[in-house]
C-alpha cells in the first residue's frame, strides 16, 4: 500500500463531425445501441475492458468472471498487450504494480472548457473556469438540477462534445510510462449514454494505455449511479487520481489514497480548505508530472 509519499502536497472523435445533423445521427445510434443491451438484459452497461483492438462490455454482477480478468491482468503485468519493462529501466514485478483508477473530465480532459463554448454558442451564457467555485453546474448556472442535466445532455448532441474536448497537456505521455508499473483503469462518473463516444475518444488520444473503463453514470437521466469508491473496490484500485474533492474525500474514508488533481492550480472546485488535503490519504496534484513522481516514488522508495 502507498505510504509516506501521500502525507505531502505535490505541486508542480476520431471522426470529423461537420453538420450537426450528422452528429445527431451519431448521438441516436449509439443511444440506440446502449438501449438495445439494456433490452437484452445485459447488466454490463457501465462496464468495458480492452480484449485486443476492441472494448467489450464486462457483466457487472458476474464477480468471478472479474476477479478472474483482475487476476489474469496482474499474474501477466501486461494489461495492453505488452511486456512491460518498469521503472528506469528496472523489471517491476506483479506484486509491485500498481492498480490505479483515473478520471476522465478535468483529468484526462477539459470537458468544462468545451461545455462553455458550447453554452455559449447555443444559450449565450458566458462562463469561465474559473467561474465554477463548485463542480455544481445547476450551482453554476442557477437552474435546477433537471434544467441542468437536460443542458448537459444536449451538449452531449454536439460537436463542442464529439470533437471539442482537448486531452489535458502531458497526460497522454506520462500515462504512457506509467504502464511500465501501473495497471491503469478508468473510473469516471460519465453517464451511460455517452459509453461509446467516450471509449472512441479515450481511444482516439490514449490508445493502448487503459485496461478497464467503468461508468457511474451520475446525473443521468435515466439508469442507476454507483458510487467512485465502490467501483474503485470492485476493481481492486489503490490508487484514484481525480479533480472533484467530494469523490476524492469519499474513496479517502474508503482506504483508497486518492491523487486530487488541480490542474495548474487552476480548478476553483478543487480546492479544499487551507489549500491543503482534508484527509491523509489524498494528495494534491497539479499536472501529470506530478501524478508520474508521486507514483513512481511510491514503487521505487516506498517498498510496496
Amino acid at each position: 500500500m502507498l505510504k509516506g509519499t501521500f502525507h505531502r502536497s505535490i505541486v508542480g472523435c476520431k471522426c470529423r463531425l461537420n453538420r450537426r445533423n450528422t452528429v445527431r445521427e451519431v448521438f441516436r445510434s449509439v443511444s440506440a445501441s446502449s438501449e438495445e443491451e439494456r433490452r437484452a438484459g445485459s447488466s454490463a452497461a457501465g462496464y468495458w475492458r480492452k480484449e485486443s483492438t476492441s472494448w467489450r462490455p464486462v457483466a457487472r454482477d458476474n464477480k468471478v468472471q472479474r476477479q478472474r480478468l483482475v487476476q489474469t491482468a496482474v499474474s501477466t503485468g501486461d494489461i495492453t498487450g505488452n511486456r512491460l519493462e518498469g521503472v528506469d529501466g528496472c523489471p517491476v514485478d506483479s506484486s509491485q504494480r500498481l492498480r490505479v483508477a483515473v478520471d476522465v473530465d478535468e483529468v484526462l480532459g477539459r470537458f468544462v472548457y468545451a461545455l462553455n463554448n458550447y453554452i455559449e454558442e447555443e444559450h449565450k451564457m458566458i462562463h469561465d473556469v474559473s467561474d465554477y467555485s463548485v463542480y455544481d453546474f445547476k450551482t453554476i448556472w442557477n437552474c435546477s438540477q433537471q434544467e441542468s442535466n437536460e443542458l448537459v445532455h444536449s451538449f452531449f448532441e454536439s460537436p463542442h462534445f464529439f470533437e471539442g474536448i482537448p486531452p489535458i497537456p502531458g497526460a497522454a505521455e506520462a500515462l504512457k510510462r506509467l504502464t511500465t508499473y501501473c495497471d491503469l483503469v478508468v473510473v469516471t462518473s460519465r453517464q451511460h449514454v455517452i459509453q461509446e463516444p467516450t471509449l472512441q475518444w479515450l481511444d482516439q488520444h490514449f490508445p493502448e494505455t487503459f485496461a478497464e473503463v467503468c461508468f457511474g453514470n451520475h446525473f443521468a437521466l435515466e439508469g442507476t449511479s454507483r458510487t467512485k469508491s465502490e467501483i474503485c473496490k470492485e476493481l481492486g484500485a489503490e490508487v484514484l487520481v481525480d479533480d472533484n474533492p467530494g469523490y476524492a474525500m469519499e474513496c479517502a474514508e474508503g482506504g483508497i489514497k486518492v491523487l486530487l488533481f488541480d490542474w495548474k492550480l487552476q480548478y476553483p472546485w478543487s480546492k479544499t480548505e487551507g489549500g491543503g488535503p482534508l484527509h491523509e490519504n489524498i494528495t494534491r496534484v497539479s499536472d501529470w508530472a506530478a501524478v508520474e513522481a508521486v507514483l513512481a516514488a511510491q514503487v521505487l522508495y516506498d517498498g510496496r
